[in-house]
């Protein structure tokens, strides 16, 4: 359990999985396209649970543990410059590369291997587009099934190669920071795997065009335990578990608005990087 002598405790509501709300015979699934037919675009529902209790992690970031926790916080300061972040060459070259070789050095992995970079930008008007950007996400959810994640390794790791990283030790992992700081718009929340039962996952079809993946949304349970990193700096990551082959851990985490936060603060940005971590 993490625990806190101090820090910047807050509540938050978040968005769930509706117990019971899809068919028995079916399984959950979501359209991420327009469909052709008037096919139902998903076949379950949401409901929003408030005043969940969100607990402050940084009093305690010495005692996090990835397999305890399913989470870590480690620190990087960048040396690709904020209006260079969405220069795809620069990004590549300099943060992949850094976030590489961080996690290389702390974790004592062997390899790591990048999936996919996603970007999200809050407008700061609320009318306003959000201009091709992804949002903060306050439903809580895992970005992948660990039967998915064996599917990610074929994609991910060229030829024979794959089944050696299948005999190892490996995790997908998320690493996640604001572009700014100190971030108080919508921040993310992360779920203890401490306090996660498996009942408490539901897993889902993502359909897009061309493919679909499967992820898992998050039945609410009062004893699931939350935390955040209070007013997180640019150089503060969040890395967090997506899978495991050998100690089992999906961490569902969720964005959050926080209702302490000023009104008139600069909106979020972030960026996330899903990673293939060999051992």
């Amino acid at each position: 359990m993490v625990t806190n002598d101090g820090g910047w405790d807050t509540t938050a509501s978040m968005v769930f999985i509706k117990p019971g709300s899809w068919p028995s015979d079916e399984k959950p699934y979501e359209l991420l396209y327009i469909p052709t037919d008037e096919s139902p675009t998903s076949n379950y529902e949401v409901h929003t649970v408030p005043n969940i209790p969100v607990r402050d992690m940084r009093p305690s970031l010495e005692a996090l543990d990835l397999d305890r926790h399913g989470f870590i916080v480690a620190s990087l300061a960048s040396a690709l410059r904020y209006e260079n972040i969405r220069d795809e060459k620069a990004l590549r070259d300099v943060y992949a590369a850094e976030l590489r070789h961080l996690l290389l050095e702390t974790l004592g992995a062997r390899a790591v291997f990048i999936h996919e970079c996603v970007l999200r930008k809050r407008p700061s008007d609320a009318g306003a587009t959000h201009q091709g950007y992804g949002q903060p996400i306050p439903i809580a959810h895992t970005d992948y099934t660990p039967g998915y994640v064996h599917k990610l390794v074929d994609q991910l790791v060229p030829g024979e190669k794959a089944s050696l990283v299948k005999d190892r030790r490996f995790q997908m992992l998320n690493v996640w920071k604001p572009l700014r700081g100190p971030l108080r718009d919508w921040p993310l929340a992360l779920c203890d795997l401490q306090s996660l039962q498996p009942e408490h996952l539901v897993a889902l079809d993502e359909v897009h065009a061309q493919q679909s993946l499967e992820s898992q949304h998050v039945l609410y349970d009062p004893a699931q335990r939350w935390h955040y990193l209070s007013n997180q700096q640019a150089h503060e990551l969040l890395i967090f578990k997506a899978a495991d082959s050998v100690v089992p851990g999906e961490v569902p985490h969720a964005s959050f608005l926080d209702p302490r936060a000023p009104t008139d603060g600069a909106p979020r940005e972030s960026i996330e990087f899903r990673v293939l971590v060999v051992y």
